[in-house]
Order: structure tokens, then sequence, then C-alpha cells
């Protein structure tokens, strides 16, 4: 199976990104004009679960198949040149460090499927992993839970680029999810996110935080008082504790992340660095939507609460080292669960009796967030817009 060749690889993104805004706010116009809560009283299943289905399946493809290019999708080239030089006897036999995303990298060589298919199948759990969170959670409404996931910020970035950081968060999504579910799933969850550790060691974070707000910190109200409480952390002591974490050794790439020697052109690849009060901005949100749920409106919700307070812990633990290069990549960890937080309380808690307008409303701002990112990103700069002709019509 080759690689897609009908689109090139600098448009890649832009396809992406105008079809799903397409579909995003054909759906936004659907429940727009609505006064009533047609979301929360839909019963049993409907047709757009087996749309969500199918469409998640051609996302897989698409993005699975995509050309293989460094310079349009950041680290695809690395990956697909340690999979082309694989030995073909080598067997790992280490479980340290990442072992199940080595071990995949063999496995899939030696079943003789060539770069473009191991591509394919890391394309396949990331998204997929997306619609069984869904279907866990939300399956009544699954076509609007999975554009949450797929039209979100980090979507596109970590399907294409970081995907070994991205195939590992989808993992521990799955594993939240049956961990707050409780019950005989909590096994499959602890092993789900062996493997997710398996494959990228970062996630011990999201994990552990997990582990903590199902079974010690519950209340919302502590994870609140502590994201606020790292802010000021982060401003009169983030090198100190930026410090701290990378002799921890939570992740080797932390002491080159964190590092004061970054090279002129390594601090180049991210926007800049610094306090970013921009991302905190964006990240801030799921935070008002905990508070509003859990301390406003007084809802209970343990599945909730689970993925609040994760979200929330592995957030200020970014924030006491946002002034790091790369910190984007510490960011996702938490940015990661962020279509929970927004999506769950939209379609299962009854919060407005115009529930259907105000969720189109909130949705078509989530949706429009990242189209205007995408637009800065690649058509604009901080003093102005670049225009379209050096990027669509070169």
């Amino acid at each position: 199976m080759g690689a897609i060749d009908f689109v090139e690889p600098w448009y890649y993104a832009t396809v992406y990104y105008i079809i799903f805004l397409i579909i995003s706010w054909m759906t936004v116009l659907y429940y727009i004009g609505s006064n009533g809560q047609k979301i929360l009283k839909l019963e049993g299943s409907n047709p757009m679960q087996g749309v969500a289905i199918l469409f998640t399946l051609i996302l897989v493809f698409f993005i699975g198949l995509r050309p293989i290019s460094g310079k349009h999708f950041g680290d695809m080239s690395m990956y697909s040149h340690m999979y082309l030089n694989i030995i073909n006897d080598y067997v790992p036999v280490s479980f340290s460090k990442e072992w199940f995303w080595e071990n995949l990298a063999v496995f899939c060589k030696k079943s003789g499927l060539n770069v473009n298919e191991y591509f394919l199948i890391i394309s396949f759990g990331y998204f997929v992993s997306m619609l069984i969170c869904s279907f866990i959670l939300m399956r009544k409404n699954l076509w609007i839970a999975s554009l949450f996931f797929f039209i979100s910020f980090s979507c596109y970035a970590y399907g294409t680029n970081g995907i070994r950081n991205g195939l590992a968060c989808s993992f521990a999504l799955v594993a939240i999810c049956l961990l707050a579910e409780g019950g005989l799933r909590r096994p499959l969850a602890f092993a789900l996110m062996l493997l997710a550790i398996g494959i990228h060691r970062s996630v011990m974070l999201p994990c552990a935080a997990a582990i903590v707000s199902t079974y010690f910190i519950k209340d919302t109200k502590w994870t609140i008082r502590f994201w606020i409480a790292s802010i000021a952390i982060s401003l009169v002591a983030g090198p100190m504790v930026e410090s701290f974490f990378s002799a921890l050794g939570f992740d080797d790439r932390m002491v080159d992340y964190t590092s004061l020697g970054q090279s002129e052109q390594s601090m180049s690849q991210f926007s800049s660095t610094g306090f970013r009060w921009d991302f905190l901005l964006y990240s801030v949100f799921p935070v008002i939507m905990t508070w509003y749920v859990t301390r406003h409106r007084n809802f209970n919700d343990k599945v909730f609460n689970v993925f609040a307070n994760t979200y929330i812990f592995c957030n200020a633990f970014w924030i006491m080292v946002i002034r790091s290069s790369y910190s984007n990549r510490f960011a996702y960890l938490s940015w990661f669960i962020y279509p929970v937080i927004i999506a769950y309380p939209l379609l299962r808690m009854n919060l407005w009796k115009d529930q259907d307008r105000r969720t189109a409303l909130i949705f078509f701002l989530y949706s429009g967030f990242t189209l205007f990112m995408f637009f800065f990103y690649y058509f604009g700069t901080i003093s102005g817009f670049r225009g379209f002709n050096q990027f669509w019509w070169r």
C-alpha cells in the first residue's frame, strides 16, 4: 500500500482543516436554531454513529498514508528512516524506556509492512482510540463527540508530527476512560497505561494524575486551587522548578528542553520561550468549565471529575515548566484531554434549557479557534498577514 499522491504535502493541512470546518459548521447550523435539548434526549443508536465510525476510518487512511515528508510533517522523516533501517533479525528484549514503541516497529517490519503501512497502523491507533473514548463516554452523541476531538487545536499536529507522543496520549485517553468508569474495566485500564508508557514515557504524568484523581483527590476544589497556585509558582520560581523536575529524570528529553544551552537553530523551531500567556489563555477554558460544572452548578459526575482533575494536574505541571523550549510538548500532556472537558458536560449534563443552541455556539467558537490558529500559523506573522500567494499559489 503506497502513500496518497492526489494531495501534495504542501496542501495536506489545508485540506484537513477546511473539510473539518465545513463539516463542523454544518453541524453547528443544525443545532443553532433549536431552543430545546435534542442533544440530551437522544435514545439508543442513531445513523450518525455509523457516520462517525466511517468518517474516522477515512481519516485514518488520509493521515496514515500521507506522503513521507519531514518538511511538512515534522519528525515523520526521522521515524521513516528509523523504520527502514531496522535490522530484520533484531528482536528487542529490553522492557526499559519505550519498549512497546520499539517492539511495534520491529513487529510491523517483520510482518512485511512497508513504511506507509507502518504509519497507517500508528494513525489507526491514534484516531480510533479517540473514537473509542467518545463511544465509552458519549456514545449517543458519537458524531459531535468525535468532531470535538478531530477539530481540536492539537489533533492534526500530533497525528502528523509528534506521532509517538500522540499515540501514547490516545492510549492513555482510553485508559483514563476505563479507570473512571470503574469496576472490572480497571485492570484493562492499568494495562493500557503500561502500553502508553511503553510508547512515550512522558504519559506517566497523566496516568499518575488519573490514578490520584480516581482514588485520592476527587474534589475539583483542590485541583483548581493548585492550578491557580502553579501560576504564581511559575512566575516567582519558574527556573528553579524546571531544574527540579529535570533532576527527577521524568523524561530524558526534558533535560534538553529545559536546558539554557539550546542552540539558536533549535530555539527557532519553537515560536518563543518565556512565560506563554497565549498558551495559558487557551488552557484556562477547561478549568473554567470545571469550575462552572462542579462548583457553580454543583454537578458531581465521577467520570467528569476524574478527567477534570487529571487535566488540571497535568496543566499545572506544564505551567511550572512553561518557559522551556518545546513546552508545547508538555502542554499536550493535558491538552489531549481538552475535548473531553468541553464536550462531556455539553453532551451529558442538563446545564441549560436551550442546551442545543449553547452547545452549537460553544462548538462554533471551539472549532473557529482552530481555524484561526491554522490561518495564523500558515499565512500570518506576529506583525501581519503574509498573503496567500506565498503558500497556496506558489
